[in-house]
């Protein structure tokens, strides 16, 4: 037993060396286990602590979006009701009227307007636009009420020009082109091709025609059985059932007809009392 022990100590005596770096090593990876477990735990621990924070935050972001969206659906409602308020068309928003509603009714209720509006009279600030658009070389297209002309009086120069061949039907007058003396039904004014004819009173178009010795003719009814011509017209800017005003454009002159080369460019001017001619210089102021 003594040389045993002996031996088993010499043993040891000879690996204590060994034996000593073993044990330091085991406990040095004990400690590095202990604190990797340690840090782990923390770890951990704060993670939860982030997963708990932003789950805070959102839950707060979510009831802020829901008080942002109530705010802004009330505010809505109010300006849909504001302006349906101010435009005449009374819309009713309560808590359960939703935007999609209010348009929906709007539309509905302004097409209703618009129906209604198509069988009564067209308001004055529409019909006075359409004067203005027109007020050059555009007849009047609305009603001019009774057409009131009569030999008390008077009417407008068609335009300015010298009066080459004045208006004859008592006597006869010479025409250079047709190099013959005749009667002249009404009155020749001297004009350079395009400018503009203005009529001479308030009246309604009754024909647009044309012929080959006066060329393109326009007529005008100006009431009590008295009508005005206008005649060697190119462009007319008017047409049947139209009512002009006076000093407004009824078209422009044009070239001479064949009967009338010698003469030169002109407005032929007529003015008929129950469709006889009358000398429209006594009716000119």
């Amino acid at each position: 037993m003594n040389n045993r022990d002996n031996t088993f100590l010499q043993k040891l005596k000879d690996n204590a060396f060994y034996l000593s770096l073993g044990l330091g090593l085991f406990a040095i990876l004990a400690v590095v286990g202990v604190y990797t477990a340690q840090q782990q735990d923390t770890k951990v621990a704060d993670n939860e602590l982030d997963l708990n924070v932003a789950s805070d935050y959102a839950s707060i972001a979510t009831e802020e979006a829901d008080v942002v969206e109530e705010t802004n659906a009330d505010v809505s409602k109010k300006a849909v009701k504001g302006t349906s308020d101010k435009e005449g068309v009374v819309v009713d928003v309560d808590d359960t009227t939703t935007q999609e509603e209010v348009a929906s009714q709007k539309t509905e209720e302004v097409q209703d307007m618009a129906n209604v509006g198509e069988t009564e009279e067209i308001p004055k600030e529409v019909a006075t636009n359409a004067d203005v658009a027109t007020e050059d070389n555009i007849p009047v297209t609305v009603n001019a009420g009774e057409l009131d002309f009569n030999s008390e009086k008077t009417i407008d120069w068609p335009m300015n020009g010298k009066v080459i061949l004045p208006y004859s039907m008592e006597t006869t007058v010479y025409f250079k082109t047709l190099d013959q003396y005749k009667c002249n039904p009404g009155m020749l004014i001297q004009a350079g091709v395009g400018s503009s004819v203005q009529n001479a009173y308030l009246g309604q178009v009754t024909d647009v025609t044309s012929d080959n010795t006066y060329g393109n003719l326009v007529t005008l009814y100006i009431g009590n059985g008295y009508s005005l011509v206008y005649g060697q017209l190119d462009t007319i800017y008017v047409k049947e059932g139209d009512f002009v005003k006076a000093g407004q454009s009824l078209g422009t002159v044009g070239k001479p007809t064949d009967s009338f080369t010698e003469e030169g460019c002109h407005l032929f001017f007529q003015m008929l009392k129950e469709e006889e001619p009358v000398d429209p210089a006594i009716f000119i102021e």
